[in-house]
């Protein structure tokens, strides 16, 4: 099939941390789509701003792509399982589903329904486009079963009385994204070595579990769970076949958790898993790491506790380039709250400038073009937002005194606000007409579509239809899509 994508097209160039270099992105097959995963939540807890920070560049580079004319299937998983505490390499941590469980008194899946509500109440209110797939680890535990019989079949796994292990040493390539080499790592290793592991750094593929473990699966190799890893490799492919043209994530999943998709990946397919890779950077706290005990852990529900929109977090995230750390202070909150007031307020001008019912003016040659050529040029430069916004506000100065002075005919705002739509379809940041959805569902009813979820998995229809009813008189209305359910307000 011929692709619908064309060189003559403006093409994103972005920095891959896969060999240090700018790579122009194009599809790798022939049907012109490109096929992205981005690493997504572990719903054990509310997501914090770092955690949106991250949804947000996912998005910021979805949208970029499609405005610049590219045919873009995105997913973004959804860990309800797997992800142990410790980040490093040993894998003797407590489950972070398991440890939440506990702390709230709930059984996993009701905590992984809390957070994975919470998630798409963040998605909704940082007005970030929804992924093409949400695939849950819980939901891939065959296809996940399936790579790790392959990875033992083509030599690269062992068996343990534990578990399941991958073998780094039999995948030369391994550190080849983060530069970490075997030898440095088993150096400064600071991680448990179970006595029937053949090296500190050999991550665990699949976990046998006793029977007071609250998440288990059959498998071959006796009752357990997936490790956190290999949850991913095994969902990409089934989404998206045995290679992908770009693999998103935070900074701090670029070690260990992409190499060992890089490992496990490579080593079921024998092919390249994703030829590039973007890793956003750090945010920080008031100079410092986000943490509790510090009290420089902040969620979505106390920037609005404090009178700021969303919007303005988006606004202040936006101003600084994905690559770059970014240091969160409230100062710089209230600045940006500020700038995108002084944006709002000009769309407000606008819209009464095309709501007048007299305007004789004649029209202005405003050359909207350019700024619109350039904003988009500015993504195209690896997702360059600050330079973007610098080109929105550009045409917000020369267009004020213009407008102030009464020069602008209604053909000009209408053109104006045309061009500043072409803006927000990227950074999602401006209201024209009313304020935006931000609907959160009830942990009720999230409660509900939950049992709702695993009643129709059990083909017990029956209770499905009943659940359906009871989220119906709550006020929401409850659809299945190949995302999954989704949850829609009727009032």
């Amino acid at each position: 099939m011929q692709s619908r994508y064309t060189l003559n097209t403006m093409q994103l160039r972005i920095w891959n941390t896969l060999g240090r270099k700018f790579s122009a992105v194009t599809p790798l097959n022939s049907d012109g789509i490109l096929r992205i995963y981005n690493c997504g939540p572990t719903v054990y807890a509310t997501p914090h701003i770092g955690n949106i920070r991250r949804f947000v560049v996912a998005d910021l580079l979805v949208k970029t792509l499609k405005k610049l004319d590219y045919d873009v299937r995105s997913a973004m998983n959804i860990t309800d399982v797997g992800h142990l505490m410790d980040s490093d390499h040993a894998e003797a941590g407590a489950d972070k589903m398991l440890l939440a469980a506990e702390r709230e008194n709930l059984s996993p899946e009701v905590v992984a329904a809390k957070y994975t509500q919470e998630f798409f109440a963040v998605l909704t209110q940082m007005r970030l486009e929804p992924a093409d797939f949400y695939p849950r680890a819980t939901q891939h535990i065959p296809a996940i079963i399936k790579v790790v019989a392959k990875l033992l079949e083509n030599g690269y796994a062992y068996q343990t009385s534990s578990g399941v292990y991958f073998d780094v040493a039999k995948f030369p390539n391994y550190g080849k994204l983060s530069g970490n080499k075997t030898a440095e790592i088993e150096a400064g290793a600071r991680v448990d070595v179970r006595e029937e592991k053949k090296n500190p750094f050999d991550f665990a593929l699949w976990i046998k579990s006793g029977k007071e473990h609250l998440m288990q699966w059959d498998s071959p190799w006796g009752r357990g769970y997936p490790g956190w890893h290999i949850e991913c490799s095994a969902m990409a492919q089934q989404l998206f076949g045995e290679s992908i043209d770009l693999h998103t994530g935070g900074i701090d999943n670029m070690f260990p958790h992409h190499e060992n998709e890089i490992a496990q990946s490579e080593a079921s397919t024998s092919k390249e898993f994703s030829r590039i890779w973007v890793h956003n950077e750090h945010l920080l706290v008031d100079g410092k790491k986000m943490a509790k005990s510090a009290g420089t852990f902040i969620t979505l529900e106390e920037i609005k506790a404090r009178n700021y929109s969303p919007l303005a977090l988006k606004f202040l995230f936006l101003q600084t380039h994905y690559r770059s750390k970014l240091n969160f202070t409230w100062e710089a909150l209230d600045s940006a709250k500020d700038g995108l007031a002084g944006v709002q307020s000009f769309i407000g001008k606008i819209n009464v400038g095309i709501s007048a019912t007299e305007n004789n003016n004649a029209d202005q040659s405003l050359d909207l073009d350019r700024y619109q050529n350039g904003f988009v040029q500015a993504l195209a430069d690896d997702l360059g937002t600050p330079q973007a916004l610098a080109i929105v506000f550009e045409m917000i100065r020369k267009i004020n005194p213009l407008l102030e002075n009464g020069k602008l005919s209604k053909n000009n705002f209408s053109e104006i606000l045309d061009v500043l739509r072409v803006f927000d379809a990227v950074l999602g940041i401006m209201v024209f007409d009313q304020q935006v959805d931000t609907v959160v569902v009830p942990f009720a009813v999230t409660e509900l579509a939950e049992k709702r979820r695993l009643a129709r998995e059990e083909k017990n229809f029956t209770l499905a239809d009943e659940l359906r009813k009871s989220i119906l008189e709550k006020g929401f209305e409850v659809k299945d899509t190949p995302r999954g359910q989704q949850l829609t307000s009727i009032k």
